[in-house]
């Protein structure tokens, strides 16, 4: 309760002072900003606290060796036939897979429609891996090589890429998110497939010929079916290991991939 001071006068010449209390309530008095803060709250309940989904671009990180290259380099072995003991088997070339000189040459829709597709999982354990990120590399990309159709030498497509900031760049670049906040993630282990248009089916890669491995079958998945990739947010790079060897792959030396075959 507040007191104020209120002056009646008479025609006296002595004045006389009388306190009346008055009970003033300021019930409007910072309303304006309550209304602000409760909005707030409801907001939050509704939609929940903001997060930084923000993405930016990783590329190769340069090879420190002998030279600054930058390129990622992919061969796709695909298996021709024959014993699983030898890996001469397994080719750098799409007629492996079943398609023709003439397909590749003239680009058809049974080739042109093919494609790789490498994901990246957050654990190699297929039982509770979850997968982040999907790269696609088309046919249309990678080198060539000499062949002959219909007695004419031509040149068409092999399934050995090399990826760089210019030229063939389809997939040398990773799409990840900038900050760390959400989720703290710097290392991925990364599949290969091989999707094929004409039968419309995809055949599984490894990152060695069955020819190698005692028992053919017999092998550990987590081991033989993926790269390690890690990132290194700072300097918006990224790096691709054997997870075999431990060795850095891809920039200068290839990273091989081979068709599993199930039989």
């Amino acid at each position: 309760m507040e007191v104020s001071k209120f002056f009646i006068r008479q025609n006296t010449l002595t004045a006389k002072q009388i306190n009346i209390p008055i009970q003033l309530d300021w019930d409007y008095l910072g309303l304006d900003q309550s209304v602000d803060e409760y909005e707030k709250e409801v907001i939050t309940e509704v939609i929940g606290v903001g997060r930084d989904f923000e993405i930016d671009r990783f590329a190769n990180a340069p090879f420190t060796g002998t030279s600054q290259e930058t390129s990622i380099k992919y061969q796709f072995y695909f298996y021709s036939g024959g014993s699983l003991t030898n890996q001469s088997n397994w080719r750098l070339d799409y007629r492996s897979e079943g398609f023709t000189t003439g397909n590749i040459f003239y680009y058809d829709n049974n080739f042109s429609n093919s494609f790789f597709k490498l994901d990246l999982y957050d654990s190699p354990d297929d039982k509770k891996q979850k997968n982040y990120i999907t790269i696609i590399i088309p046919t249309q990309q990678g080198l060539k090589k000499d062949a002959i159709m219909q007695r004419t030498p031509v040149t068409i497509k092999k399934p050995d890429f090399v990826l760089d900031y210019v030229g063939d760049k389809e997939g040398f670049f990773i799409y990840w998110l900038k900050k760390r906040t959400f989720l703290d993630i710097d290392t991925f282990y990364m599949s290969a497939k091989f999707y094929n248009a004409m039968t419309g089916t995809y055949t599984k890669m490894m990152n060695v010929p069955q020819s190698t491995i005692s028992g053919e079958h017999n092998f550990d998945n987590l081991t033989y079916f993926y790269y390690q990739v890690k990132l290194d947010y700072d300097m918006r790079t990224y790096q691709v290991f054997n997870t075999i060897t431990g060795n850095r792959e891809g920039t200068p030396f290839p990273i091989k991939w081979y068709e599993y075959v199930n039989k």
